[in-house]
C-alpha cells in the first residue's frame, strides 16, 4: 500500500498519537489476537472434516464445536477492544486538531481572513478534520488488522501445503496491481472532492447569509442554477471516484479467480494422489478465500488513506499559516493615551501594489473629538485599522505618546480601544453576554448601567426574556438603532480610552439616530475619539475635521476654516445638500 504524503506531514501526525501510545499498543495486541483467531477459524476445517466427518471421532465431536464457538467469542471480544481503542485514540486526535486549527485561526491578523472564505475555513476546521478522524479511527485499524490477518492466512496455508500455498504467494502479488494503478487517482480526486464541498459550503451560506438581496432582485433562479452547476461538478467527482474505488476490487477478484482455478485443479490432483487430506485441502482453500476479504479492505483502504492526503495537508497548510504582522513588540502595557497619537508619515497597501492610504501625517491630542470625512473608499476605515494594529502600516509609523504602537503588547492596546461601527456585530447569544462580551465575571448592575447610559436599557425591558433574550443569527429581533445601541452599551462596558465610531449613525432614520446620538455623547466623554463621519453634521462638535481624498489629508482644520479654504470639504457639504 503506496502512500503519497510529505513524510514531515506523517511526523507531525505522529505527534498527535504519540500521548496515546499505551492505547495503541493495546489496540495492536488486539488486532495481532484477532487476525490470529480469524486464521484460526479456517483452519479448524481440516479438522472438523478429517476427524468428525471422515475419522468419526466422538471426541473430536465434542470439542470442536466448543473450539468453534470459543475463537468467535474471543474474536469479537478482541474486536470491540480494538475498536474502541482506536475510536478513543482517533477522536481525541479530532478534538486536539480542531481545537489547535480553531486557536491558531483566531489569532491570525485580519488579513488572512479576508484571503479565505469563511466556508473554506469551516471547511477546513469541520470537514478535513472528520476525514482525518475516519481515517485514523477506522480505516486504518481495519487495513492493520487485516494485515495481520493475512499473514495469519498465510502461516495456515503454508502449514497446511507449501506448494499450493507457493503459487498463491505467486498469484496474489499481481492481483494487487489495481491498488497501486488507482492510489495517485484517489489522492488527486480527494483534493478535488474538498475544493468542491468547500465552494459548495460558500455558495450555500452567501445565499443564506444575502437572502432578502436575492430576493429583492429576484435571483432565486440564476442562485439555484449556480448551486446545480456546484452540485453537479462535486457529482461528477464523486462518480469518478466511486468508479475508480469500486474496480479495483473487481479487477482483484478476476486475477484472483484464474489462480483460484488452477489451485482447485492442482490441489484435486493432490487429493487424489493422497498428497493432502480432504480436509485438508478444504481448509487450505477456506484460508485462501479469507484473505479475499482482508486484501479488499486494504485496498479501499489504500484508495481512502491517498484520498484523505489532501484533507491532511490542507489541515497542515493552515496550522503553518504565519502572522503578517511584524512581531516587534517590546511588551510595553498601554495604559491609555496622556499626551497625544501621531501618524508619521503612514502609508498602508493591503496588497503591495496600490496604496489605500499615502503619507498620513496627523497630530490627534488625547481626550480630543477628531473627525474624519470624505467620500466612501476614500480611506477612513483602513486608517481607522491602523490603530487597534488590525493592520500595520506598510510605510510610516503610528505613535502613542512617542512609543511606536508596535512596542505596545497587542492585548493591552486592543483592551483600551473600542469601535462602534455601521455593521454592528453581534453573537447569537443573550443580550446580557453581548454587552458583557470579553468581560470576565461582569456585574449585572454595571450591565444595566451601560445600556441605560446607552438608551437600550427600555427596549431591551420589552423583549421576551429582557437581558436574557437570546438574540439569534444577526440579531434580526433587533432594528439597526437598537442594534447600534447594544454595540454603545458594549463599548461603554468595555471602557476604552481609544474610540472609534466608524459612520455609526449612517444608516439609521432620524428618531433612531437620535437615541444613538444621545448615546455617544455619553460614551465620547473623556476619551480620545476618532470620528468617521458620513454625515457632516455628525462630524460639527469636533476638535478638528480632518479631511481624506483617495488616501491622503486634503485639508485639516474646524467646520468654519475648511468651509472658507478647502475647495474639495465645500464640494462635500453642496453635495450632501444636494441629497437632502
Amino acid at each position: 500500500m503506496k502512500l503519497n504524503i510529505n513524510k514531515e506531514y506523517l511526523k507531525r501526525l505522529l505527534l498527535y498519537i504519540k500521548p496515546y501510545w499505551k492505547r495503541i499498543i493495546l489496540s495492536f495486541i488486539a488486532m495481532i489476537i484477532v487476525g490470529a483467531l480469524t486464521s484460526l477459524t479456517a483452519y479448524l476445517i481440516k479438522p472438523v472434516l478429517d476427524k468428525i466427518f471422515i475419522a468419526k471421532d466422538k471426541k473430536m465431536l465434542i470439542l470442536l464445536p466448543f473450539a468453534v464457538m470459543a475463537t468467535y467469542f474471543f474474536k469479537g471480544l478482541f474486536t470491540y477492544i480494538q475498536s474502541y481503542q482506536t475510536a478513543y485514540v482517533a477522536e481525541n486526535i479530532l478534538f486536539n486538531i480542531r481545537n489547535q486549527m480553531f486557536k491558531h485561526i483566531i489569532s491570525l491578523p485580519v488579513d488572512f481572513f479576508e484571503k479565505y472564505h469563511t466556508s473554506e475555513l469551516l471547511s477546513r476546521v469541520l470537514n478535513d478534520t472528520e476525514r482525518l478522524q475516519d481515517t485514523i479511527a477506522r480505516v486504518m485499524p481495519e487495513a492493520i488488522r487485516e494485515f495481520f490477518t493475512i499473514i495469519f492466512l498465510f502461516i495456515v496455508i503454508y502449514t497446511i501445503d507449501f506448494k499450493l500455498a507457493l503459487i498463491s504467494t505467486i498469484v496474489f502479488p499481481i492481483a494487487l496491481y489495481p491498488i497501486i494503478k488507482f492510489g495517485k487517482d484517489m489522492k488527486k480526486l480527494g483534493k478535488k472532492r474538498q475544493v468542491s464541498i468547500a465552494a459548495i459550503t460558500t455558495l450555500i451560506q452567501e445565499s443564506f447569509f444575502n437572502i432578502r438581496l436575492i430576493k429583492g432582485f429576484l435571483t432565486e433562479e440564476k442562485e439555484t442554477e449556480k448551486f446545480f452547476k456546484k452540485s453537479q461538478e462535486f457529482l461528477n467527482i464523486n462518480l469518478k471516484s466511486f468508479r475508480i474505488s469500486e474496480i479495483t476490487s473487481p479487477l482483484m477478484e478476476f486475477i484472483g479467480s484464474l489462480g483460484i482455478a488452477f489451485l482447485i485443479w492442482f490441489g484435486g490432483l493432490l487429493v487424489f494422489r493422497g498428497a493432502i487430506s480432504v480436509g485438508g485441502f478444504f481448509s487450505f482453500m477456506a484460508g485462501l478465500f479469507m484473505l479475499y476479504r482482508p486484501f479488499k479492505t486494504i485496498a479501499k483502504a489504500s484508495n481512502s488513506i491517498n484520498s484523505s492526503i489532501g484533507a491532511i495537508e490542507r489541515v497542515f497548510f493552515i496550522l503553518d499559516t504565519k502572522s503578517t504582522q511584524e512581531n516587534t513588540s517590546k511588551g510595553i502595557i498601554f495604559e491609555g493615551v496622556k499626551n497625544s497619537i501621531v501618524f508619521d508619515n503612514v502609508s498602508f497597501s493591503y496588497d503591495g501594489k496600490k496604496y489605500a492610504l499615502k503619507n498620513i501625517n496627523l497630530e490627534v491630542k488625547a481626550k480630543t473629538i477628531v473627525a474624519f470625512v470624505g467620500e466612501s473608499g476614500g480611506g477612513k476605515t483602513t486608517l481607522m485599522d491602523l490603530i487597534p494594529r488590525f493592520y500595520d502600516p506598510t510605510d510610516g509609523r503610528i505613535l502613542i505618546d512617542g512609543i511606536d504602537i508596535k512596542d505596545f503588547d497587542i492585548k493591552s492596546l486592543r483592551k483600551k480601544i473600542a469601535s462602534v461601527s455601521q455593521n454592528v456585530l453581534l453573537f447569537a447569544d443573550t443580550v446580557f453576554n453581548n454587552i458583557a462580551y470579553g468581560l470576565e465575571n461582569p456585574d449585572k448592575e454595571k450591565v444595566i448601567e451601560a445600556a441605560k447610559l446607552a438608551y437600550a436599557h427600555d427596549f431591551i425591558m420589552k423583549l421576551p426574556n429582557a437581558y436574557d433574550t437570546n438574540l439569534g443569527e444577526q440579531a434580526v429581533i433587533l432594528s439597526g438603532g437598537e442594534r447600534q445601541r447594544i454595540a454603545i452599551a458594549r463599548a461603554i462596558m468595555k471602557n476604552p480610552d481609544i474610540l472609534i465610531l466608524d459612520e455609526a449613525t449612517s444608516a439609521l432614520d432620524a428618531e433612531a439616530e437620535s437615541y444613538v446620538q444621545k448615546a455617544i455623547s455619553n460614551l465620547i466623554k473623556n476619551r480620545t475619539v476618532f470620528l468617521v463621519a458620513h454625515r457632516l453634521s455628525t462630524a460639527l462638535s469636533a476638535s478638528k475635521i480632518v479631511v481624506i481624498k483617495q488616501g491622503q489629508i486634503v485639508g485639516i482644520g474646524t467646520h468654519k476654516e475648511l468651509l472658507e479654504n478647502n475647495k474639495y470639504y465645500q464640494r462635500l457639504i453642496e453635495l450632501q445638500f444636494e441629497n437632502v
